[in-house]
């Protein structure tokens, strides 16, 4: 852990990002992007972030990896920021459901893949962004969407969660200044449910919308371990 943590700081530091945000744990402030992805390192290197037993989907850690990082660069309010991980966790697990079972199989990680645009879900609450830019931005960070089961045990599995928050918060800053996309990025003949699954469920990702809420869904870990 303290190689993993020290390697992301360093990286930071070269890197040269303005000092806009606090990463967890160090005195070291860089900007939204970048801290996000040190956080996201941080908060899942130890396998102890919570866990979605029917995805295999840590839902969490990218979630709130944006939500400490763009709240504080925004200073958004409590009130505004529950709801935002909320929303993003919950879409994280519906995308991560409507994949299935085979996208974990062939080697992707929900976590990484979904977890983008829960990822950039909760950046876009926090940013208020009007239906269109939401629509723009999820179709900015699924382009960007990644993260394969192949690196687990090594440094880059963490990896995975903090580049996925580091991409929602640039999604959604991307599209608040007019930056545009796929409308169609989850359902297309070309997008993720067609590319990145054999049998998408469509039906499963808008079942119980608005009513339920996977938050609850998510399990609390007694060890650190993968589950």
């Amino acid at each position: 852990m303290y190689y993993l943590k020290n390697s992301i700081i360093q990286d930071d530091k070269e890197l040269g990002g303005s000092p806009q945000v606090s990463v967890l744990g160090t005195s070291l402030k860089s900007d939204v992007g970048h801290a996000a992805l040190a956080n996201g390192v941080i908060l899942h290197a130890l396998d102890f972030d919570d866990y979605h037993d029917g995805t295999m989907a840590h839902a969490t850690v990218s979630c709130l990896s944006v939500l400490l990082s763009l709240a504080e660069y925004r200073k958004s309010k409590g009130k505004d920021m529950l709801p935002a991980l909320i929303l993003g966790i919950d879409i994280t697990i519906r995308l991560s459901l409507g994949l299935g079972p085979y996208h974990y199989s062939v080697g992707w990680r929900p976590t990484s893949t979904a977890g983008r645009f829960g990822a950039t879900a909760v950046a876009a609450k926090l940013l208020n962004l009007d239906t269109d830019k939401i629509i723009d931005a999820f179709g900015i960070c699924g382009t960007q969407t990644g993260g394969l089961r192949q690196v687990f045990g090594t440094m880059s599995k963490p990896l995975n969660a903090g580049k996925a928050s580091m991409d929602g918060i640039m999604s959604a800053l991307l599209s608040e200044k007019g930056f545009n996309s796929s409308k169609k990025i989850i359902e297309g003949d070309l997008g993720i449910l067609s590319v990145m699954t054999d049998k998408p469920d469509k039906e499963r990702i808008v079942e119980g919308l608005g009513s339920k809420y996977y938050i609850s869904d998510v399990s609390l870990k007694p060890y650190p371990s993968c589950a």
